[in-house]
This record gives C-alpha cells, sequence and structure tokens, in this order.
C-alpha cells in the first residue's frame, strides 16, 4: 500500500507536464479511449466507456497500491490534454517467458504525434524510475506491427527481447536494464 505520506511525483519536461491520474480525468480518458486513430496502434484497441472507465479506475487503484503509476500528459503551453505515459506493474503476458515486469506504457493524441512528446514523455517516466523510485528495469510491450512505438523504444534505450507467437494482435517487448 502506497504510503499516504509521500506525495504522488509531478514530471514536467520542456514542453509536457506528467501527473498523476485523477477521477475527474474519466471523461478525457473514456474520449481517447474511444478514439480509433488513438487506439489503431494500441494493444487493446477501441474500448467503450464502461471498459474505460474500469482502465482508469485500475489506474487510480495503481497508485493507491504501488506509488507510482500512469501519468495524465498534458500540453505546458495550455495544459491540454494530450494523452497518458507512465509505468505499471504488469503479470504476466500470455506467451511471455519473461514473467511479470514493471512496464512503461504511453499513448497520445493524433494532434501530440510526431512532435517528439512520446519520446520526450517516455523519457521523463524512465529517469524516475531509476533515479526516483530505484527501479532496476522497466519493459514496454507494444504491437509487433507499431514500428514508431520500436523506434521510440530503442531511443529510449530499450532492447528487443522477445516477440509473441500466435498472438492477435502480435506483440513484441522491449526491456532497459538500469546500471
Amino acid at each position: 500500500m502506497r504510503n499516504p505520506r509521500r506525495p504522488m511525483t509531478i514530471l514536467r519536461t520542456e514542453r509536457l507536464i506528467l501527473r498523476p491520474v485523477r477521477t475527474e480525468d474519466m471523461p478525457s480518458f473514456v474520449a481517447f479511449y474511444a478514439d480509433p486513430q488513438v487506439m489503431s496502434v494500441r494493444k487493446y484497441g477501441v474500448l467503450d466507456r464502461e471498459t474505460a472507465q474500469a482502465h482508469v479506475q485500475v489506474m487510480l487503484e495503481h497508485w493507491e497500491n504501488h506509488g507510482y503509476g500512469m501519468w495524465v500528459v498534458t500540453d505546458i503551453a495550455d495544459g491540454s490534454f494530450a494523452g497518458e505515459c507512465g509505468i505499471r506493474w504488469q503479470e504476466d503476458s500470455p506467451g511471455d517467458p519473461d514473467g511479470p515486469d514493471i512496464e512503461l506504457s504511453y499513448g497520445l493524441s493524433p494532434l501530440f504525434r510526431q512532435r517528439g512528446l512520446a519520446t520526450e514523455a517516455a523519457r521523463a517516466v524512465i529517469d524516475h524510475a531509476r533515479v526516483g523510485l530505484k527501479l532496476g528495469r522497466i519493459a514496454a510491450v507494444a504491437r509487433a506491427d507499431n514500428s514508431i512505438s520500436h523506434r521510440i523504444l530503442e531511443k529510449l534505450g530499450m532492447t528487443l527481447i522477445w516477440r509473441s507467437e500466435g498472438r492477435e494482435p502480435p506483440l513484441v517487448k522491449y526491456a532497459l536494464e538500469f546500471r
């Protein structure tokens, strides 16, 4: 259980603010997860309202239970919702020989893509995981056909360690060991 006296960390980059998910973010996430452009490159595909709300509830509980989780990514200039980025405890994925891991996850609305913002947000989260949380490793699972995400993960220093066999959609897993 999270220490309630330990503040939930807000991360800042040159162009973004990343803050822990809050209950009042529910409408933004429901719209985000329902957007076919957003979800076309995500592992889960488009989510209906009920599933999106359950997903946000899991994020809120993760912060309470672990003291870290998914952050809302906002544009530093105007505070607009850009997407999500964070880390979460991930149980075994089907077919993953590597076992449970702390997974980096990110996704941005189309208006915020192709500007290096996903890399910027993910780098801030990785730095916090390494320095602030003193984690030894993080992993990331992406769709095998999402070459843009693969390039981002490689830019972040992650190494491909696993490809799914016989899963739909096919997935890949990257990892980064902190020394």
